[in-house]
C-alpha cells in the first residue's frame, strides 16, 4: 500500500456537490487548493513514487564533507513536507533514490527551501541505473532559478519505454550564500511515473463543521478507482465503502481522514491530518489541541538543571497555557489555528542561551543550563521570567500563519514578519520590558525585528485598536499572494496606507516622544539607492561584512575592510590574502541621476569600537574622475557603539557619485600587530529634502 501525507494531489478543488438522499444542504468552504484534477478518469495520470514502501534515499558527499544537520538529513526530502529540508554543507552533492520497483521516470520536482536562495540547485544532471554501477544520462539542467521559497517546480521527461530502479541526481548550488558558506538544500523531491494504480484525493462540503453537522466526503482519486475503504477520526460513521460517504463528528477538535482507493492494479492510500476541524460557535476555543510535550535533560545534576527545575516546576503547564494564549491573539476560533503538535524541551551545554529547531509542527526549544545557572544569583523570578519569555516568543512561531515565500535572512520582509511579530507577542504579554528602554528612532522598518520592529507593531495594534491589526496581520501571510509587509498593510489600512506610510507615522511619533532621527525629519536617506557600492580595499566579504552593509539600512550589519592584516585572516579567510595595500579606505557610490546630500551620517557598529575611523572626507563627482571635497571631519574621542553621528554639507550640490574616504591611524590595544588594522562602520547615510 502507498501511503501520502498531505499529498499535492490530494489538495482537491471545490467540485459540484452531489445530491444527498436525506435532502439536506451543504454549505461549501475552506476548500484546499488544487494542483491537480480531471472530471474524468485520467489513465495516464503521473503519480509520486517517493512513498511507496520499500524505496531508499541516500546523500553521497565528498571525502571531509560536514554530515547533514539534525534534523535536516537527506530523508527529509522524501517525507512529503515541503517545511522539512535537506541540507548539505558542500558546493555540489549527490543523491541516489532507490525506488520500490523499476520505472519509467516521466518527470520529477524540486521543491526549494526556506531560506537563502543561491543554496537551492542552480544545475544538475539525472541518471538512471539498474545496478547502481552503469548510469544512464536522462535529463541535465543549468541556470535554473527558482523565484519563490517552497515553489515546486517540475521537470517533465519525453516517454522513453526504459526503466530503472536507481536515479541519481548530481546537484550544484547557486553560489555561496550571504554568509559566505557553500550550502546545497532542497525541501522536497518527487518522483514521477504513469500510474496504473489509483492516486488518491478526496474533498469535503466543509471542513469546519460544527458538533453533530452533517458533511459529504467527495472523492475525487484519478486512475478508475473502483472500491473505497474511508476511515474518520471520531467520526459517525467510523469508516465506510461508500464513494462519497455523509458523516458528522461528536468530538470537538482536528480530525485525520484517510481513504484507501483500489483498482484492478492494486490501491493507494491517502492521509489528511487535521483536514476536520470539528467546534463549537458558542465556546469557540473548546477542543483547541493542546501540544505534547517532550522533556530531555542532558546534564541531570547541572546546578543550572536543578535551578530551572526549582524555579519553573510547572513547565508543561506553562506550554499549553501560553499555547492557548498565543492562538487566541493571533486567530479567531480553534478552526483556523495552524495545529501545532510536539514540543521537544532540551537543556544542556549550548553556545546560546536559548535556541529553537525542527521543522513545521515539531519544534526542540534548547536551553543552556549555564545560562540559568549564571542567573541564580537574580533568583528564582528571574529565571523563570526569562524561560517564560523565551516560550512567549519561541511558541508563536509554532502558530503564527507563515508567508507562502521568503527569505529568512536578516534584512527581509519574511524574516522581520516572523521575528517581530513572535517579539510583539513577547511584549503584549508583558515579557520584554526590560528592552523598552532601548527604543530608538529607526530609519527602516527592517533594520532590527526583534526589538525595534516588534515595538513598531505594538504603536500599531495600539493606534489602531479598531482595525484587529495583529490578527488581520497574521492572517495576510496566509492569504495574500503575492505577500509582502507592504501588501499585508494595504490589505488592512487601504492603498494609500502601506507599511511605508504607516511607519513615516511611528518616526513622527518616535520624534515626539525626544526618540529622534540623525538629521531633521523631511530628509531621506538616498544611499540604497546607489547602483554601484565599491571599495578600493579588501573587505570582509566572506564574513558577510562587505560595502553593500554601509547602505543597506541597517545598523546591525557592518563593513570591515582590512589596512593590514591581522593574524587570523590566513586561518579563517586565506582567499583575501594578500590584501591590497592601501593607506585610506574609500567607499564609492554611483546613482543612476545627480543626487544632492545637504547632510550625510555615519552609524558605528555595535563591536569592536577601536576599528571605528577617527577620520574622513566625503567628496563629489559627476564623472568619476574629478572629486570636489565636500567635508572633513574627524572623532576627537572614541565614539559610541551603535550611534549616528550627522554632518551638514556647507556647500551641497548634485553629483552622481559620491566617495567616502576613510583613515585609521590609531594606536592602541587591539591595533597594529597580529591584530592587524582594520575600519569598521555599521552604516552611511546621504540625506536630501523630500519633494
Amino acid at each position: 500500500m502507498r501511503k501520502l501525507m498531505l499529498s499535492a494531489v490530494a489538495m482537491a478543488v471545490a467540485a459540484t456537490l452531489i445530491g444527498c438522499n436525506d435532502g439536506s444542504e451543504f454549505v461549501e468552504r475552506d476548500k484546499p487548493e488544487q494542483t491537480q484534477s480531471s472530471g474524468q478518469p485520467d489513465s495516464g495520470a503521473l503519480r509520486n513514487i517517493t512513498s511507496d514502501t520499500g524505496v531508499e534515499i541516500e546523500a553521497i558527499l565528498a571525502d571531509g564533507v560536514q554530515a547533514s544537520p539534525a534534523g535536516e538529513s537527506v530523508d527529509k526530502l522524501i517525507d512529503a513536507n515541503t517545511s522539512t529540508k535537506f541540507l548539505a554543507f558542500a558546493s555540489n552533492v549527490t543523491v541516489v533514490f532507490k525506488a520500490a520497483t523499476e520505472i519509467e521516470l516521466r518527470e520529477y520536482s524540486f521543491t526549494s527551501a526556506n531560506d537563502e536562495a543561491n543554496r537551492d540547485p542552480k544545475q544538475w544532471v539525472v541518471y538512471g541505473s539498474n545496478d547502481k554501477t552503469e548510469w544512464v544520462e536522462l535529463d541535465s539542467r543549468a541556470g535554473e532559478v527558482f523565484s519563490a521559497r517552497g515553489l515546486t517546480r517540475n521537470f517533465e521527461l519525453a516517454e522513453s519505454g526504459e526503466k530503472y530502479r536507481y536515479f541519481k541526481f548530481d546537484l550544484v548550488h547557486g553560489g555561496t550564500d550571504s554568509y559566505g558558506a557553500d550550502i546545497t538544500q532542497l525541501a522536497e523531491l518527487e518522483i514521477k511515473t504513469v500510474s496504473d494504480i489509483p492516486i488518491v484525493a478526496f474533498n469535503a462540503t466543509n471542513t469546519t463543521p460544527e458538533v453533530s453537522e452533517y458533511i459529504v466526503f467527495r472523492d475525487e482519486s484519478l486512475v478508475n478507482p473502483t472500491h473505497w475503504q474511508w476511515t474518520f477520526e471520531d467520526g459517525i460513521p467510523a469508516t465506510s465503502t461508500e464513494q462519497n460517504p455523509l458523516v458528522k463528528f461528536e468530538a470537538l477538535g482536528p480530525k485525520t481522514i484517510t481513504l484507501v482507493a483500489s483498482n484492478d492494479k492494486g490501491e493507494a492510500a491517502l492521509v489528511q491530518q487535521d483536514f476536520i476541524r470539528v467546534w463549537d460557535p458558542v465556546s469557540p476555543w473548546a477542543g483547541f489541541p493542546e501540544p505534547a510535550i517532550e522533556v530531555k535533560k542532558e546534564l541531570p545534576e547541572h546546578p543550572g538543571q536543578l535551578a530551572l527545575e526549582r524555579a519553573v516546576p510547572d513547565l508543561n503547564a506553562l506550554i499549553h497555557e501560553i499555547s492557548l494564549k498565543i492562538a487566541k491573539r493571533l486567530f479567531n476560533n480553534v478552526t483556523e489555528i495552524n495545529v501545532f503538535e510536539h514540543v521537544t524541551f532540551i537543556t544542556g551545554d549550548f553556545d546560546a542561551p536559548a535556541s529553537k529547531a525542527g521543522e513545521g509542527k515539531f519544534m526542540e526549544l534548547r536551553f543552556d543550563v549555564k545560562h540559568i545557572a549564571n542567573l541564580e544569583g537574580l533568583g528564582d523570578e528571574a529565571i523563570r521570567n526569562e524561560v517564560i519569555g523565551v516560550l512567549w516568543h519561541e511558541l508563536t512561531h509554532g502558530y503564527n500563519s507563515v508567508p507562502a515565500e521568503g527569505e529568512y535572512r536578516p534584512g527581509t520582509d519574511y524574516h522581520t514578519y516572523l521575528e517581530a511579530l513572535a517579539n510583539f507577542i513577547r511584549i503584549d504579554a508583558g515579557y520584554l520590558e526590560h528592552r523598552r528602554a532601548g527604543v530608538r528612532w529607526m530609519e527602516h522598518y527592517n533594520v532590527d525585528a526583534y526589538d525595534q520592529t516588534a515595538f513598531f507593531f505594538e504603536w500599531v495594534e495600539n493606534s489602531h485598536r479598531n482595525t484587529d491589526f495583529i490578527r488581520k496581520f497574521n492572517a495576510a501571510a496566509k492569504t495574500l499572494d503575492p505577500w509582502s509587509l507592504d501588501t499585508a498593510f494595504k490589505s488592512i489600512f487601504g492603498e494609500q496606507r502601506g507599511i511605508d506610510a504607516v511607519f513615516e507615522e511611528y518616526q513622527v511619533y518616535l520624534a515626539s516622544v525626544g526618540k529622534l532621527p540623525p538629521v531633521p525629519l523631511g530628509y531621506q536617506n538616498f544611499a540604497p539607492t546607489s547602483t554601484q557600492v565599491t571599495t578600493n580595499g579588501t573587505a570582509l566579504v566572506p564574513f558577510n561584512e562587505g560595502a553593500d552593509k554601509l547602505n543597506d539600512r541597517n545598523i546591525t550589519s557592518k563593513f570591515n575592510v582590512v589596512l593590514e592584516a591581522p593574524a587570523w585572516l590566513a586561518q579563517y579567510a586565506p582567499d583575501l590574502l594578500p590584501i591590497k595595500q592601501v593607506d585610506k579606505a574609500q567607499v564609492n557610490y554611483v546613482f543612476d541621476s545627480a543626487k544632492t546630500a545637504k547632510y550625510y551620517s555615519l552609524a558605528t557598529a555595535g563591536d569592536n569600537p577601536h576599528r571605528f575611523p577617527n577620520a574622513w572626507q566625503l567628496q563629489g563627482s559627476n564623472d568619476g574622475t574629478n572629486w570636489i571635497t565636500l567635508d572633513t571631519q574627524q572623532f576627537s574621542e572614541l565614539p559610541n557603539t551603535m550611534e549616528y553621528y550627522s554632518f551638514a554639507i556647507e556647500s551641497p550640490n548634485a553629483y552622481t557619485h559620491y566617495r567616502l574616504e576613510l583613515e585609521h591611524t590609531r594606536e592602541g590595544g587591539g591595533i597594529g600587530g597580529a591584530s592587524g588594522r582594520l575600519i569598521q562602520l555599521g552604516e552611511f547615510s546621504l540625506w536630501e529634502a523630500k519633494e
